[in-house]
C-alpha cells in the first residue's frame, strides 16, 4: 500500500506492542519547507542488519548533484549516512554529519560511474552491523562503515536535482537486488577442444572490471581458467575469486582467493591466497611472486583446478599453488560457479576449457 504522508511503498502497519521512539518529529516543518528536499520518508521497519533501503527516481536534464540522506532525530538533525553522486565530476561522495559537523567524504569505487542526466536510478542501501553497503543500479559501488548508531536512522530524505521519487524498504535476503539490464553477471564461454581460443582472448576486448562471471557449468577438477589482462600502470593490487554466486551479502563461499599486491618502488611483489569457509577466512598463505606482473604490459594467467588444489600460471610458469589442508580434506564436495576480479587490470579475455594432460599446455 501506498504511504499516503511521504508518497512511498513503505509499510505502513506497526504493532501496537512496539515501545521504538516516534519515527520522526525533529523539525518536521522546517523539513517540509525546505526547497531543497524533493522527497522524504520515515524509516518504518526496524533498523538491523539485513535491512535493505531502495530510492527510486529520473535525474533531471540539468542535473549537477543529488544527495540520499539516513538522518537522526537529534536537534542537529545529524546524518548518518550521506549519498551525493555528483554528475560533472562523475563520482559518488560518502560522507556523515555530526553535530552540524560534516566529516571526511569518501569518494573512491572501482566501479564506473553510471548515472547520467535524463535517465533513471536506483540506488539501494543496506543497513549492516558494520557499514552500509551502497549500489547504483543494481551494481555495488561502496561500503561505509558506520560513524553513528545505525539503529537510530529516522528518516530518508532526498534533495537536488532529481523527481519523481519513491522509496520502498524490505528486509532483504541477499544483496545487491537483481535489477533488470544491470548485466552484472555475464556468462564465461567454455571452449570445446577445436574451439579457436584466440576469438575469446582478443586484446581489442573491452571487459568492465568488476567483473562476475557466471561458469556454464561448476568449475571442478580437470577445469583450466584461462584469463588475458593488463596491468595498469600504476598497480596496487588485483584479486580473483572462486566463489558460490555474486552476492556480496551475506558473504559468498570462497574456495579460493588469489591475491596479487604490488610493492612500491624497489619492493617485491607479493601473492596472498586464502578462502573462505564456514563463515570465517582461513589463514593467509603469503609468498614472493617468481616472476614479474609488467606494468602496462599484458599478461596471461591461467589456473587449474585438481583434486587437491589450484595451480596458477603466469605466461605458462608456475607460480603459486594454493592445497586445501584443511584436515586433509581433498576439494570441497561443493565447486564455485562464479568468479569475480577485481583490482588494477583491464580484462581482455576469459574463458574455461577442459585439460586431460599434465600442464603446462603448449602456447598457441
Amino acid at each position: 500500500m501506498m504511504c499516503a504522508f511521504c508518497n512511498c511503498f513503505c509499510p505502513t502497519e506497526v504493532d501496537e506492542d512496539d515501545e521504538r521512539e516516534p519515527v520522526f518529529s525533529v523539525d518536521d516543518n522546517a523539513t517540509m519547507t525546505d526547497p531543497d528536499v524533493v522527497y522524504r520518508c520515515p524509516i518504518i521497519l526496524e533498523p538491523r542488519d539485513g535491512l535493505s533501503v531502495r530510492v527510486l527516481g529520473e535525474i533531471l536534464p540539468t542535473c549537477e548533484r543529488f544527495s540520499i540522506n539516513l538522518v537522526l532525530n537529534t536537534p542537529e538533525r545529524d546524518i548518518a549516512l550521506h549519498v551525493n553522486p555528483r554528475l560533472p565530476q562523475n563520482y559518488i561522495v560518502r560522507n556523515s554529519r555530526v553535530g552540524g559537523v560534516w566529516g571526511n567524504e569518501e569518494r573512491t569505487s572501482a566501479l564506473p560511474f553510471s548515472l547520467h542526466r535524463g535517465s533513471s536510478f536506483i540506488i539501494q542501501i543496506l543497513f549492516t552491523t558494520s557499514s552500509y553497503l551502497i549500489s547504483v543500479n543494481g551494481r555495488h559501488v561502496a561500503a561505509f562503515v558506520h560513524r553513528l548508531p545505525f539503529t537510530k536512522v529516522k528518516c530518508v530524505e532526498v534533495r537536488g536535482d532529481v523527481h519523481d521519487v519513491q522509496s520502498d524498504q524490505a528486509y532483504a535476503e541477499t544483496y545487491p537486488e537483481l535489477v533488470k539490464n544491470s548485466n552484472r553477471l555475464q556468462t564465461i564461454r567454455h571452449l570445446d577442444d577445436d574451439d579457436d581460443p584466440t576469438v575469446a582472448l582478443s586484446d581489442n576486448n573491452k571487459i568492465h572490471v568488476p567483473f562476475y562471471g557466471s561458469f556454464e557449468s561448476p568449475f571442478r577438477s580437470g577445469h583450466l581458467l584461462h584469463i588475458r589482462a593488463r596491468l595498469k600502470l600504476l598497480p596496487h593490487s588485483f584479486y580473483i575469486n572462486f566463489q558460490m554466486g555474486d552476492k556480496i551479502w551475506p558473504h559468498p563461499v570462497i574456495h579460493f582467493h588469489f591475491n596479487p599486491r604490488f610493492a612500491n618502488t624497489g619492493g617485491r611483489h607479493i601473492i596472498c591466497q586464502n578462502s573462505w569457509m564456514e563463515g570465517e577466512w582461513g589463514r593467509e598463505e603469503r609468498s614472493e611472486c617468481p616472476m614479474e606482473f609488467v606494468p602496462g604490459q599484458i599478461f596471461n594467467l591461467r589456473i587449474l583446478s585438481t583434486h587437491y588444489s589450484y595451480q596458477v600460471y603466469l605466461d605458462g610458469s608456475l607460480i603459486s599453488e594454493f592445497i586445501f589442508h584443511k584436515d586433509g580434506s581433498k576439494m570441497p564436495s561443493f565447486q564455485p560457479d562464479t568468479i569475480y576480479i577485481q583490482g588494477d587490470i583491464q580484462l581482455l579475455g576469459i574463458y574455461v576449457q577442459n585439460t586431460y594432460e599434465e600442464y603446462p599446455i603448449e602456447e598457441y
